[in-house]
């Protein structure tokens, strides 16, 4: 009876664990979108990916590249940081362009150059064009949104014609 007893009682705790867990659950799921400090830069810890170009420049933001890989410019055994800055702008994002940055090793998407701003790098652009460069994290020119959905990226509609293959008439049944 007593062993009857325990089994109920580790039932009804892990009942109880199991509705906590999910009601906090949305909690933990809707993480806050990170905010710039006063200066503008996104210079928090960070591993949020989707990024929206707000730099009203007509010619879009420029996105820099040195010769070295991002493999190296990640290696935890490269000294100092990298001069982003006066790297070239190997492409660039038109003005209301969403991105997806890239993880560094550490799962962070920031990272500082030799004057210690913030930078993100940029794998690939949101339709899969290749990038491979760095976007600096400042308000200015950039903000943090949502994942988007398929319904926030155009892809051009393509007209489908009526199938004029299927047979419309009345089966033949004899009886």
């Amino acid at each position: 009876m007593l062993n009857r007893f325990k089994a109920i009682y580790r039932i009804m705790i892990l009942s109880l664990g199991l509705v906590f867990l999910l009601g906090i659950t949305p909690v933990w799921a809707a993480q806050s979108l990170p905010e710039p400090n006063p200066q503008g830069n996104y210079v928090s810890i960070s591993s949020h990916l989707y990024w929206q170009v707000v730099d009203s420049d007509p010619n879009g933001l420029n996105c820099r590249m040195g010769n070295a890989s991002i493999e190296e410019i990640w290696n935890p055994d490269n000294p100092g940081f990298p001069n982003i800055s006066n790297w070239p702008a190997v492409t660039t994002f038109k003005p209301d362009e969403i991105f997806r940055a890239q993880l560094s090793y550490s799962g962070f998407v920031v990272t500082r150059d030799n004057q210690f701003l913030p930078w993100i790098f940029v794998k690939q652009k949101i339709d899969g064009t290749p990038a491979n460069c760095f976007v600096r994290a400042n308000s200015a020119l950039i903000k943090p949104v949502e994942e988007p959905t398929n319904n926030n990226i155009s892809t051009p509609t393509v007209e489908t014609l009526p199938d004029t293959s299927v047979d419309n008439t009345e089966p033949f049944i004899d009886l």
